[in-house]
């Protein structure tokens, strides 16, 4: 989609680190030339401080005197677009590019050239608006000679030019089903916990016909987020490209492999498409997802389930979620964790608070050791952008 567009049609509000929710607009519509560096007069909010005085709801964090712009990275303010952008705009949109040199080699260059995307719809843990991806194309003595692919979950690698078999100048990029990630083969990728999903199949992105310095954008310099801020792991909206972004990995040598590792095929058990169904069996069954990792100690997972209620219990003075589950680890016995991995949840003592929320009692876990509330405590099931979550 074309971000300019995408900010049009979006709200612009500041986070209070997940209080204030109803709190005003910042802008309402968006003015895109107010974000960044057109202006002397960017949009700007008062920060905030914990421990201030504060209107409701008590809990949230008191204005400071001091006040944010948009241009300031991570202030605060973040885009919040209808539902019904997240269609997109087609293969017409465009694609922005920025120049960048070695620190120490003057031959190398390179051209970093951004997708952006509305809505990012991973299955698995995933979904967010706003969507930026990128590659960069490395030059020696103004030649192309890899790419560079900012790969999901793992670091930055490159391709040949040679291998990726470029037409017209062209190198071809496959846009991943959903999460919009940039591979240079089709197939199935790993991404953990789940796969991306290339296909010869997509409609044809032509981005050469439509490229764009992003410098030249009438945002640029925006330095917020693109997206509601769930604070929660995979479903926040990401920064964009902003000036003297860091970008780790633009001239990496480290090769894909070839051009690119094998796809895999996934599992026989792999995530579809489909949003989790919103039922009490759902909740269950990712509630039963969420002890059997306790019992391997899968942190990811835990804090992947766990985020909303992990998240909720840092704002309130507790340590990161990787902090306070490792100290769970330890004070559950093996005989406890071992049990838990095949653990089911009895749906006859599962509490219906409402249709997207279920209390499962300690009492409901069924497994060969009898689990207390003293060891696992109560945990409420919330649905949330069409997965369960533990909310509290």
């Amino acid at each position: 989609m074309d971000a300019t567009r995408f900010i049009e049609r979006s709200v612009l509000r500041f986070d209070h680190d997940g209080f204030c929710r109803n709190e005003e607009p910042v802008a309402d519509p968006v003015d895109p030339r107010r974000l960044g560096l057109r202006t002397t007069e960017p949009y700007r909010h008062q920060d905030v401080e914990p421990g201030e005085p504060s209107s409701t709801p008590v809990s949230c964090p008191g204005h400071a005197e001091r006040k944010r712009a948009t241009t300031d990275v991570g202030a605060g303010f973040y885009l919040d677009p209808p539902e019904e952008v997240r269609k997109g705009e087609g293969p017409g949109a465009p694609a922005y590019w920025e120049y960048h040199k070695h620190k120490t080699d003057p031959a190398r260059t390179a051209y970093v050239y951004w997708f952006f995307y509305p809505y990012n719809k991973l299955t698995a843990g995933n979904r967010h608006e706003g969507d930026w991806e990128r590659v960069a194309v490395q030059l020696r003595n103004g030649k192309p000679q890899a790419v560079t692919f900012a790969k999901h979950g793992s670091n930055p690698c490159s391709v040949k030019w040679s291998d990726l078999n470029p037409s017209d100048g062209h190198p071809r990029v496959y846009s991943a089903l959903g999460s919009h990630g940039s591979y240079p083969t089709s197939g199935y990728h790993r991404v953990p916990p789940t796969f991306d999903r290339t296909s010869e199949d997509g409609v044809e992105w032509r981005t050469w016909d439509n490229v764009r310095p992003v410098d030249g954008e009438p945002w640029w310099g925006y330095a917020g987020w693109w997206g509601a801020q769930e604070h929660v792991d995979g479903f926040n909206g990401p920064m964009g490209p902003y000036p003297k972004r860091q970008l780790p990995g633009v001239f990496t040598d480290e090769p894909c492999g070839g051009a690119d590792k094998p796809p895999v095929d996934p599992p026989a058990d792999s995530p579809g498409e489909q949003p989790a169904p919103k039922t009490k069996e759902g909740a269950i069954k990712r509630y039963e997802q969420f002890l059997h990792a306790v019992g391997r100690e899968d942190i990811d997972t835990v804090c992947e389930v766990a985020g909303p209620a992990a998240k909720q219990a840092e704002d309130q003075g507790f340590g990161p979620c990787r902090s306070t589950f490792v100290i769970t680890f330890q004070m559950i016995s093996p005989a406890q964790k071992k049990a838990l991995q095949t653990a089911t949840v009895d749906p006859q003592r599962v509490v219906e608070l409402a249709p997207d929320r279920f209390e499962m009692p300690a009492q409901s876990i069924r497994s060969s050791v009898t689990f207390s509330e003293s060891d696992l405590g109560d945990s409420t099931m919330g649905y949330m952008r069409d997965e369960w979550y533990i909310v509290d």
